[in-house]
């Protein structure tokens, strides 16, 4: 679908439909920008055909979400969803659990995903990226990156954090990535959510034939044997920790990759200081949410916003890259800079349910960038940035190719 659109009229017409058309290259969606300063609780329709509120104020996002008043036990099957039985509907995973059965389940894993715990991924990561760039430089160049490196990465390096056995390896690259489109109707999307939990019972499956290991899943199971958590709790966190493992890290990767491609003043200064790529990766992080809007909360009570009455039983839904937007404050959020001082932090949400993986989402990022341009520093793209094929009806918007090529005899 056609990344960009013009700036959206004075008044759009309310409520506004979902999903949005991108900005250029794939920025913030103009309706989003128009909301954010003119309607901060905006009525949306979803392709589901629900009806959500969305917010855009990054000080309106954080209270939402960090507000008791609000739930995200989304399991009950009259909750409203933004594309059918999508992922929401499977039972009590951590996107699906309030304070304190979240919190109890959430700590089960959490220790997996510290800033200290996650620096030992970044070997395998490196190992990792070196292979795909062996095998681009083998390859035909021009090449398509997401084909070639982006969406690979991501399945070599969680297959291995997540403890996939060998003979599923090849389940793994059929179900992820999983990009089925959220406007394709509700049988897709329902099909789609049953394959990634076919897969998921799979590696549970085999997991408990196989020794312990010190992972993620290898706690996630280890708690359920002791009854920490529920069979459902295990299952519902292990399906969310594949999802969120494939589609969420592609998307960042090939964004970064394309506006350090177009910025090539930005990235001169990381390829000249190392010590630069987790401020690069940040600002990558801050510049693009893919996924345009989160998953549901739903009101428990009636709640006024700015004038707005959001009725109990009302779903509330957030534009996280809104957020690191926010002109109140971010300064020109439109302009990527390496060098910004605001963080990224306001992308991986706020309140109980800030992003788990967020550590290792910023190590994953800089590591794969780094490896990337260091390899081919003169790499570009083989096409005009206009005719990069976008796609904004997937849950993580981002190219679903990136044709690029490089100089030969770079250094590798």
């Amino acid at each position: 679908m056609t990344a960009t659109t013009p700036t959206p009229p004075q008044e759009p017409a309310l409520p506004l439909s979902y999903p949005f058309p991108l900005g250029e290259n794939g920025q913030l969606p103009p309706l989003i920008r128009w909301a954010q300063a003119n309607q901060p609780v905006c009525p949306v329709a979803m392709p589901s055909g629900a009806r959500m509120w969305m917010l855009t104020r990054k000080d309106d996002i954080a209270r939402i979400f960090a507000d008791p008043r609000f739930s995200r036990k989304l399991d009950d099957p009259a909750t409203p969803r933004i594309a059918g039985q999508d992922i929401t509907t499977v039972g009590r995973g951590l996107f699906s659990l309030d304070p304190p059965d979240h919190t109890r389940v959430k700590s089960v894993v959490s220790g997996f995903f510290t800033r200290r715990a996650v620096g030992r991924y970044e070997t395998l990561v490196r190992s990792h990226a070196a292979e795909l760039l062996d095998a681009m430089d083998d390859g035909p160049n021009p090449c398509d990156l997401v084909a070639g490196y982006t969406s690979l990465l991501q399945m070599l390096v969680m297959r291995e954090v997540l403890g996939v056995p060998e003979e599923l390896w090849e389940d793994h690259r059929r179900v992820f990535p999983s990009a089925s489109s959220i406007t394709a109707g509700p049988q897709e999307t329902a099909t789609e959510t049953e394959e990634i939990k076919a897969f998921t019972a799979r590696v549970i499956a085999a997991r408990r034939r196989l020794p312990e290991r010190e992972d993620p899943l290898g706690a996630l199971l280890r708690a359920a044997a002791d009854g920490t958590i529920s069979e459902e709790e295990m299952f519902g966190t292990a399906f969310l920790l594949f999802f969120t493992g494939s589609d969420g890290i592609i998307a960042p990767t090939t964004t970064g990759a394309m506006i350090l491609m177009l910025n090539p003043s930005q990235l001169r200064p990381v390829l000249d200081d190392p010590g630069l790529w987790p401020k690069a990766a940040e600002e990558v992080l801050r510049y693009f949410h893919n996924g345009v809007l989160g998953f549901p909360v739903i009101a428990r009570e009636d709640v006024e916003l700015h004038g707005v009455t959001i009725a109990a039983g009302d779903a509330v839904v957030a534009s996280m890259q809104a957020a690191t937007w926010d002109p109140r404050h971010v300064n020109n959020p439109e302009k990527f800079n390496v060098r910004r001082r605001e963080d990224a932090a306001a992308t991986f949400g706020a309140g109980p349910h800030y992003c788990l993986g967020a550590q290792l989402a910023r190590l994953y990022l800089a590591t794969a960038l780094r490896a990337l341009f260091e390899r081919h520093p003169s790499l570009r793209l083989a096409v005009a940035e206009q005719d990069i094929p976008w796609r904004n009806d997937i849950m993580f918007v981002r190219p679903v190719a990136l044709p690029v090529t490089w100089s030969e005899g770079t250094p590798a």
